[in-house]
């Protein structure tokens, strides 16, 4: 009888322990996969374009293979590769880029595209409509005016994993500096901080021929719950003006994409459940 009595106890235990790893395994799952909140902008220009990050837990199956725009039909994308493998998630990326031989001839600049949502091809043969957050698109005049000559020149440049860059033009002549804008920074505001080096005097600011400048930026945004995984891909625009009032924009791409750690995931997924109850 006792040995009956250790064998249910030793049995009980065994399946408290058994649902309470199953409980906890399931609490860990994404409900679903999914493509991350993108705030891009990105001008149609032959390039890299921008980066499509998608997470999913790891034994999922289903896995994206190619994006498609109808608006832009010069849009391409490379092989779909992992940007971060952890426990329970994996990240991966879709990059795009401009193929030129299939560039939209125009002959002035468009008005900006915002788009939300693009086509994604599954390996499984499907196709779905998925919302990425939102896509600001540039569209300018191609093919590119050979004749015009930008005012500054870049010298140098470099960014990091952790959302901070920088970038270094000089004059080509004499200039002025009436601004940099973005379609992103009004919406987010002290989320991305940048100076300008050496002078960060109020515009319009003049540069002599052969004058530096830097632009430094820096990503600060939250990194919690269902913004934990967010992607920034912002065009910091260095409006500058010529002595015969020609303007020119240098741009600064600036970008901060996910790096996040187990706790950092396992509270974006804890989101994702409560968003899906």
């Amino acid at each position: 009888m006792r040995n009956k009595i250790v064998f249910i106890v030793a049995a009980a235990a065994i399946a408290a322990s058994w649902i309470g790893n199953y409980a906890y395994s399931r609490a860990c799952r994404l409900p679903e996969a999914g493509f991350l909140r993108h705030y891009i902008e990105t001008t149609t220009v032959p390039s890299v374009a921008f980066d499509l990050l998608y997470v999913a837990n790891n034994d999922d199956k289903l896995k994206p293979i190619n994006v498609q725009i109808d608006e832009l039909p010069e849009l391409r994308f490379y092989p779909v590769y992992v940007h971060q493998q952890m426990h329970r998630q994996t990240i991966y990326v879709l990059r795009g880029y401009y193929d030129e031989n299939a560039m939209t001839k125009r002959k002035e600049e468009a008005e900006p595209l915002r788009l939300h949502t693009v086509r994604v091809f599954y390996n499984d043969g499907s196709v779905k409509e998925e919302n990425v957050g939102e896509i600001v698109v540039h569209r300018e005049a191609w093919p590119m005016d050979p004749s015009e000559d930008s005012l500054v020149d870049m010298m140098a440049g470099g960014s990091s994993s952790n959302g901070e860059g920088w970038n270094v033009i000089k004059a080509k002549q004499p200039v002025r500096l009436t601004g940099v804008s973005s379609v992103w920074l009004e919406k987010l505001g002290d989320a991305l901080q940048f100076e300008l080096k050496p002078n960060p005097s109020a515009y319009p600011m003049e540069l002599s021929k052969g004058e530096m400048l830097s632009l430094n930026y820096t990503f600060k945004p939250s990194r919690q719950g269902a913004d934990a995984l967010n992607v920034y891909n912002v065009q910091l625009k260095m409006n500058f003006e010529g002595q015969s009032g020609e303007k020119d924009d240098y741009i600064v791409f600036a970008h901060d994409v996910p790096y996040p750690s187990e706790a950092e995931m396992r509270a974006y997924v804890r989101e994702k459940r409560r968003e899906a109850e």
